[in-house]
């Protein structure tokens, strides 16, 4: 798996590059209408909830990142790479599709582990992502480290 500026590695950073500059409309245009996102949340997370996640995090954390590295497309119409969603929590925020209440703001900052993620993708959109989970990762790491405990849907 050589690092390469294959297409797919270029919509996979493309599409990453509109979540971390708010480009939500950019972003969604990567993605295809059954797109799923797994193993970032305890339920896997659609197209539209899923956007509605990170623009939910992208208002408590402006900054938040995934800092998304070691991108390899391994044929098939996949694209590996690992993230590390860092970022510094500056407003309360709420995330709807997890059924959370508002999250005060806690002005702390969030460093997670690096996850493994994996893209599919099929006609230049991204169908999947699915994330390697982690201890302390994920959004469940991401609220912990917020000093927040919720027992989010399984």
């Amino acid at each position: 798996m050589q690092q390469t500026d294959d297409p797919n590695s270029e919509i996979v950073k493309a599409f990453i590059s509109a979540l971390e500059n708010r480009e939500f409309d950019e972003a969604s245009d990567y993605l295809s209408d059954n797109f799923a996102c797994t193993g970032w949340t305890p339920l896997p997370l659609y197209k539209l909830s899923f956007l509605g996640t990170i623009k939910g995090l992208k208002e408590g954390i402006p900054g938040l990142v995934f800092n998304l590295h070691n991108v390899a497309d391994t044929a098939n119409q996949q694209v590996t790479g690992t993230i590390q969603v860092a970022g510094y929590q500056s407003n309360s925020f709420v995330l709807p599709a997890l059924g959370t209440p508002v999250i005060p703001q806690m002005a702390r900052s969030v460093s997670l582990p690096s996850e493994e993620v994996e893209f599919r993708l099929n006609d230049g959109k991204i169908t999947l992502i699915r994330v390697e989970p982690v201890q302390g990762g994920g959004i469940r790491g991401l609220l912990e480290q917020l000093g927040i405990e919720l027992r989010l849907a399984q």
